[in-house]
């Protein structure tokens, strides 16, 4: 399934990403990249969600949470990035709609994945907590798009907020 997933972010990065601008969005790849990245240093050994292989392509590829995230933030970012950004106007009505559009889309895909094994919630996270992440995550991409240092100023308190409201322990850092 995870595979399947995958090649429909292709086909859609084929036929509705921006790719000549890309240039000029790869900053925001990056920062997406490297909260994702964080995420999974970071919290290792105290894992809000965990990627599963469903299906017999993703267990017969050996897939796992690593190799699954690592797909993910190879594929599905750059085309969430290039489609989101690479199509985004300076309306702010259409903004707003294509951040609706997105937050839905995710929402829609992570409850999928949950239902059929391929995402399982621990530590306090559940999928309430993936819509409240991803009503803060469509906009702030956006945020770091127009001004990155607003972004990453904002950012940083919503970490620090995140790990104390999980009462993330100290101890699973190395």
């Amino acid at each position: 399934m995870t595979i399947l997933f995958l090649l429909i972010y292709v086909f859609i990065g084929w036929k509705f990403g921006v790719w000549k601008e890309f240039k000029r969005l790869y900053p925001t790849l990056l920062f997406f990249i490297i909260g994702d990245l964080l995420y999974q240093f970071l919290l290792f050994d105290y894992t809000m969600w965990m990627f599963h292989p469903v299906g017999t392509v993703d267990e017969g590829l050996g897939l796992n949470h690593t190799l699954i995230a690592i797909g993910r933030m190879s594929i599905q970012y750059p085309v969430t990035i290039a489609v989101f950004l690479g199509r985004m106007t300076s309306e702010k009505k259409q903004q707003i709609l294509s951040i609706i559009l997105w937050i839905v889309i995710y929402n829609m895909s992570e409850f999928f994945f949950n239902y059929a094994g391929g995402l399982t919630y621990h530590n306090g996270w559940n999928y309430g907590w993936d819509i409240a992440f991803t009503l803060m995550m469509f906009p702030m991409l956006l945020i770091h798009y127009k001004n990155p240092i607003v972004a990453w100023l904002l950012v940083i308190p919503i970490v620090f907020g995140l790990w104390w409201i999980f009462d993330v322990p100290f101890s699973v850092l190395k």
